[in-house]
C-alpha cells in the first residue's frame, strides 16, 4: 500500500468551542462519532449536510458531530471522541473517502461504518455548489441522514425502543 506523508504545523492552544463541545460530549458509554468528508463540491455539501442532520436533530442523543479538521490537525477533545467511541460513521461524499482515510492517518486502526451518501439518491451531482439548489441539497441530505440513521443507528436498537 502506498502513503503519502503530510506535515502539520503545530499550533499552540486550541479552539475553546470545540473543545467545550467535546468535553459536554465525552459521555458514558460514548456516543457514536459521525464525520463527513466536508468537501466543497455538491457531494461533499450533501455528505456535510446529512452528518449535522443525523447529529444535531435525527439522533442526537445517540451521536457526536466530529469536527474533521479538528479532529485530523490536533489530538485534542475531537480526536479523543473518535477514539474512544465504539462505532464510527463516515459519510463520504464519493468513493474518495477522505474523512476515512484522513482519520486513519492520525488514527491507524480507524475502522468506521462507511457510507457513500452520493450512491443513496439519483442524482449525478456538479462539482459546483451554486449550480445546485438549497432544497436540492436538503432533500438528498435527508434522504442520506434517514438511511444512516435506519441502518446503523437505530439498527441494533430493539423495536420498543425506536
Amino acid at each position: 500500500m502506498e502513503f503519502e506523508t503530510v506535515k502539520i504545523r503545530k499550533i499552540e492552544g486550541a479552539c475553546g468551542l470545540c473543545e467545550e463541545y467535546s468535553e459536554k460530549n465525552s459521555t458514558t458509554p460514548p456516543k457514536i462519532s459521525v464525520l463527513s468528508c466536508e468537501g466543497a463540491c455538491a457531494r461533499g455539501e450533501v455528505s456535510r449536510r446529512a452528518a449535522n442532520l443525523i447529529a444535531h436533530h435525527l439522533a442526537k442523543d445517540e451521536t457526536v458531530r466530529i469536527c474533521l479538521g479538528g479532529a485530523f490537525t490536533k489530538n485534542t477533545g475531537q480526536r479523543n471522541l473518535v477514539r474512544r467511541s465504539e462505532k464510527s460513521i463516515a459519510i463520504e461524499g464519493c468513493f474518495v473517502c477522505c474523512a476515512t482515510r484522513m482519520m486513519q492517518g492520525v488514527l491507524p486502526d480507524y475502522n468506521p461504518e462507511i457510507i457513500l451518501a452520493d450512491s443513496l439518491y439519483d442524482e449525478c451531482l456538479p462539482f459546483g455548489i451554486d449550480e445546485v439548489s438549497s432544497e436540492t441539497f436538503d432533500e438528498y441530505a435527508k434522504i442520506v441522514a434517514e438511511k444512516v440513521v435506519d441502518d446503523y443507528i437505530r439498527e441494533a436498537q430493539p423495536s420498543g425502543d425506536r
